[in-house]
């Protein structure tokens, strides 16, 4: 999975990225303390989902990514569950029971994590690659950019949902 321009965004980039994901959901989602904007975030928009389970799905795929990202670096031929680069293969079955802030602080943990690993990570090391279970491969640049997308994406449908319900 790579960007609009089908280029992996440049690992700095990226980083820089997933540092400004937690001021922009939290401005978007819980901009204040108020049980009316948390309540808000948990209806079910247009698309069938709250803002809290945009929310909560970006923080999931983002551990998995994460977890992907370090086994590029740390074994030789790494599998990895297609996942954390296909949303059509994320299912979660477990119900998001946080609070928005909750998921939040989460959020904050898991992006300054990611971009710290990121930050770990330099020249040739960039293209050690693990394989997405049936074969396809898969860079620790494409694990990165997929989490960039993962959090853009997220971050506009939450905009659409929560433009919906709070008009």
């Amino acid at each position: 999975m790579a960007t609009n321009d089908s280029r992996p965004v440049a690992p700095t980039d990226a980083q820089i990225a997933l540092r400004s994901f937690p001021r922009r959901y939290r401005s978007l989602v819980l901009p204040a303390e108020d049980p009316v904007i948390e309540a808000q975030a948990q209806q079910i928009g247009p698309e069938g989902v709250s803002a809290l389970e945009l929310l909560a799905d970006t923080v999931r795929t983002w551990l998995i990514q994460r977890e992907a990202l370090r086994q590029t670096q740390v074994h030789d031929f790494p599998i990895f569950h297609a996942a954390v680069i296909r949303a059509d293969q994320r299912h979660w079955h477990n119900p998001v029971l946080d609070s928005v802030a909750s998921a939040l602080e989460q959020l904050d943990e898991l992006a300054g994590a990611l971009a710290d690993d990121a930050a770990a990570i330099h020249g040739d090391a960039w293209f050690r690659s693990g394989t997405i279970a049936g074969g396809e491969s898969v860079t620790a640049l494409q694990i990165l950019d997929a989490a960039v997308v993962v959090g853009a994406e997220n971050l506009q449908r939450m905009e659409r949902t929560l433009r919906s319900i709070r008009s």
